[in-house]
């Protein structure tokens, strides 16, 4: 059911609703509104529609409309819509066009994959454009205002804090390896002509725990630099399951079994195979942890799909704990962070998932599915 602008939001100018939610904290689903009413009363849109995902396989949408004489007029709904459709603007227009939200010429669509979000402006065909500077400067605002929500149902990497560790974990890791690789080569010069056990016990702990670090800043660097994808075809179906028959036995042997499922026997894609493999076996071996930090048997699935014509998913899902603490949800994305007890993981795994993603071009994000445990979807162009 359709409600107005004053039904929603009270009496406020909507200037003042506008720049209130530029300097406090607002909620995913008051920032939708506000963002599609910006583009209705300052682009000239005489529609706008945006579209986030509710799970992975439900959108959200909400639909604002200009009104004659009247304030801008809202109407929600949820459609049954794989979230993947957000990589592929013809996807978006398909899949809002059954919906009878849109038709017609003149319209445009904003995609930010970063967010899982998406926009469709309809402008009316008797209107002068207007300025190409203003609907940039509404475009980088919608695409701010968005990023400010942390209240979602899924969970999202946040794109710009990663990105301000990942600057900070290049030019740490550089100016610790310096020293480091000075230890490491003091201790091993010590160990030769050293005679007493105890001391060269010594030693050796200092070393292991020297090369301990160089692991992490290693990983530290490869999360903050990561090698460009060197795209290749592939097999997809093939690469999972290389990638899964490492985990096989011990995963067994903790009880744990790992399930694969596909919608294709060959599913070819242009993408970086190892990268693609090291995203795979990032997300399994979370999965894995999950059900062993917690002391219990279960299973992990993994589930490759390729429905839909211009993207593929892959989903792995474990029946662990699930994420139960905000604390975990607010950080789950961050290097060095790990939701286990200490010494359980250096916390890489889903930040390098991240990259690896993000440098394919696609989307990841995380959401605790109703049966329980935890699920991470992931969607790349092919």
């Amino acid at each position: 059911m359709s409600k107005s602008t004053e039904e929603q939001h009270g009496d406020a100018p909507f200037l003042h609703r506008l720049l209130e939610a530029q300097v406090s904290e607002s909620g995913w689903n008051d920032l939708l509104p506000l963002v599609a009413e910006a583009w209705i009363r300052l682009g000239g849109a005489s529609a706008a529609v945006l579209i986030s995902p509710n799970a992975a396989e439900e959108l959200q949408v909400i639909c604002c409309r200009a009104v004659d004489g009247d304030p801008p007029q809202f109407s929600h709904m949820a459609i049954a819509q794989p979230f993947a459709i957000l990589l592929d603007q013809g996807d978006i227009i398909e899949a809002i066009a059954e919906t009878g939200l849109i038709g017609g010429l003149h319209v445009k669509v904003l995609t930010w994959p970063d967010l899982a979000a998406a926009i469709i402006l309809q402008f009316p065909e008797d209107q002068e454009p207007k300025q190409a500077a203003l609907h940039a400067t509404l475009t980088s605002a919608s695409r701010q205002l968005l990023a400010r929500a942390n209240d979602r149902a899924i969970l999202l990497p946040r794109a710009d804090l990663l990105e301000a560790m990942a600057e900070f974990a290049a030019g740490a890791g550089h100016e610790i390896n310096n020293p480091l690789g000075s230890i490491l080569g003091q201790t091993q010069i010590l160990l030769k002509s050293e005679q007493s056990a105890d001391r060269r016990q010594a030693f050796e702990t200092i070393g292991a725990q020297a090369w301990r670090v160089r692991d992490m800043i290693g990983n530290s660097m490869l999360f903050a630099r990561p090698p460009q994808p060197q795209k290749q075809r592939v097999n997809l179906v093939e690469v999972v399951q290389q990638t899964l028959e490492p985990f096989g036995k011990s995963a067994t042997e903790a009880g744990i079994e790992i399930h694969f499922a596909t919608t294709a026997d060959v599913i070819e894609v242009m993408v970086d195979r190892t990268q693609i493999s090291t995203l795979i076996a990032q997300l399994v071996r979370n999965g894995i942890e999950s059900l062993r930090g917690a002391d219990q048997e279960g299973s992990v699935s993994v589930t490759l799909r390729d429905d839909l014509q211009n993207t593929f998913e892959l989903s792995v899902v474990d029946d662990g704990p699930g994420i139960i603490s905000d604390e975990v949800r607010r950080h789950m994305f961050n290097p060095f962070y790990s939701g286990r007890s200490a010494g359980r993981g250096l916390g890489f795994g889903l930040c390098l998932a991240w990259q690896i993603v993000r440098m394919h071009n696609g989307i990841i994000l995380q959401e605790t599915p109703e049966a329980g445990g935890a699920a991470c979807h992931v969607a790349i162009p092919k």
